[in-house]
C-alpha cells in the first residue's frame, strides 16, 4: 500500500469514528432532553448550567486576565440561594449579561451589595440577560422561560433594553441567531443538534473578536474610539422614516413586557441606554462613528434611533426611567460603543442604586 493510500485510510478511520463519536453523543442527549421541559429555552440560545473562562486581557485594561461566566441551573447569573430569594430580576441583551466583567464587578452586585447595605432584610438581584437578546426574546423570556423558574416572584423587574433594538435596519424580525435559532438555512441546520448547540458558547467568543471591523455595532471587539475617528456629520437620509417604524414596532413589544411584568405583579423600572458612538466637537457640530450599523449608518444613525427608543420608555415608564443615556460616563467606562469594561459596570450599579434606594427604599 502507498503511502498517499495509508495516510487516506487513516484519516478515514478518524474521521469515522468521529462521527460515530458525535452520533452516539447526539443520540444520548437527544433522549435525555426529549421530556425536560426545559429544552425550549435553547430555541432562544439560552444557557443553563454553563460555565466558561474569558480571556478579557485584551479587551479592555483590567487587573484579571480571566472572567469566570458562569449560569445556573435556571439560566441565571447570580449568588441567589434560591428564586424566591430573588428580588430583583435584571433584563436585558449584552450590556445587562456583562460576559466580560467578572461577576464582582457586574452592575447586579454592586446594585445587591448597595440595597442590602441599605435593607438588612434585601434578598439578591439576579441577572437573566441573555447575550443579543432584543425585546423579542424578552417577550420569549416571558412567555417560555421564567415560568419554569418556580418561585420567581421578584419585587422588581429592571429593563435595561433597546441596545439589539435600535437597529431599524430589522424592525419586523427578531436579531437571528440571539433572539432565536433561525439564522441562515444551513446554520438553522446545524442548530438542530444538540452537540452544536452546546458548543455555540465557546465558537461565539472568537467569533465575536473577530468581526468585520466595519459593523462597529457588532460583537465585542475592543474599540477605545478616538477623537479622530469621529468624522460623520450627516445622518442618512433613510434614518427618519426607519426609526419611526422601529420605534413603534418596539413600542407595542415593550408595552407586551409591561403588561407581562404587571401580572407578575412586580414593579417595572427602564433604563435608557447609552453609547459613544457620536460626540460634540469644538464647532458645536455633533459628529458620528461611521458604518455602526453597517455601510451608509453611522453613529448618527444609531444615536438617534436609541433616543426614539429611550423616548418610548420615558413614556411607558414614567418617572420608574433611570436616564442612564444622559449619564456622564467615561471613555474608560467603555471597551466599544456600547459595552462597560468592570468600571462601566460599577458606575451603573452605583447609579441605579442611588435611583432604587431614593425612590423605594
Amino acid at each position: 500500500m502507498s503511502w498517499i493510500k495509508k495516510k487516506f485510510v487513516s484519516f478515514s478511520i478518524i474521521i469515522f469514528s468521529c462521527l460515530i463519536g458525535v452520533t452516539v453523543i447526539e443520540i444520548g442527549l437527544r433522549l435525555v432532553k426529549s421530556t425536560d421541559q426545559w429544552v425550549v429555552t435553547e430555541e432562544a440560545n439560552i444557557l443553563r448550567n454553563f460555565q466558561f473562562s474569558y480571556d478579557i486581557s485584551n479587551l479592555y485594561p483590567t487587573d484579571v486576565s480571566v472572567t469566570d461566566y458562569v449560569r445556573n441551573e435556571y439560566g441565571l447569573r447570580d449568588d441567589c440561594e434560591n428564586p424566591d430569594d430573588i428580588e430583583i430580576l435584571t433584563i436585558g441583551g449584552s450590556t445587562t449579561d456583562q460576559r466580560y466583567v467578572p461577576f464582582e464587578f457586574t452592575y447586579q452586585t454592586v446594585l445587591q451589595q448597595r440595597l442590602r447595605a441599605a435593607e438588612s432584610n434585601f434578598g439578591c438581584v439576579s441577572n437573566a440577560g441573555v447575550d443579543g437578546h432584543s425585546s423579542w426574546g424578552h417577550l420569549f423570556a416571558f412567555d417560555k422561560w421564567f415560568p419554569l423558574i418556580s418561585d420567581l416572584n421578584p419585587k422588581f423587574i429592571l429593563l435595561y433594553v433597546g441596545v439589539n433594538d435600535a437597529n431599524f435596519l430589522r424592525t419586523d424580525s427578531p436579531n437571528a441567531g440571539f433572539d432565536t435559532n433561525t439564522s441562515g438555512d444551513f446554520k438553522r441546520y446545524l442548530k438542530g443538534f444538540h452537540v452544536v448547540r452546546a458548543l455555540l458558547p465557546i465558537y461565539r467568543l472568537p467569533r465575536q473578536r473577530s468581526e468585520n471591523a466595519s459593523a462597529a455595532y457588532a460583537g465585542h471587539a475592543p474599540r477605545p474610539y478616538e477623537y479622530s475617528d469621529y468624522t460623520v456629520t450627516v445622518m442618512n437620509e433613510e434614518t427618519r422614516r426607519l426609526t419611526t417604524e422601529n420605534a413603534a414596532a418596539f413600542k407595542s413589544r415593550m408595552s407586551a413586557i409591561l403588561n407581562e411584568i404587571r401580572m407578575l405583579n412586580a414593579i417595572p423600572i427602564c433604563v435608557t441606554q447609552p453609547h459613544r458612538y457620536v460626540i460634540t466637537k469644538e464647532d458645536g457640530q455633533t459628529y458620528g462613528i461611521p458604518s455602526v450599523l453597517g455601510d451608509g449608518f453611522s453613529g448618527l444613525d444609531y444615536d438617534f434611533s436609541i433616543q426614539q427608543l429611550n423616548s418610548v420608555l420615558f413614556e411607558l415608564c414614567g418617572v420608574n426611567t433611570v436616564d442612564l443615556y444622559s449619564h456622564n460616563f467615561l471613555n474608560s467606562h467603555f471597551y466599544d460603543g456600547v459595552h462597560t469594561t468592570s468600571l462601566g459596570s460599577q458606575e451603573i450599579g452605583e447609579t441605579l442604586a442611588d435611583f432604587i434606594i431614593s425612590r423605594f427604599y
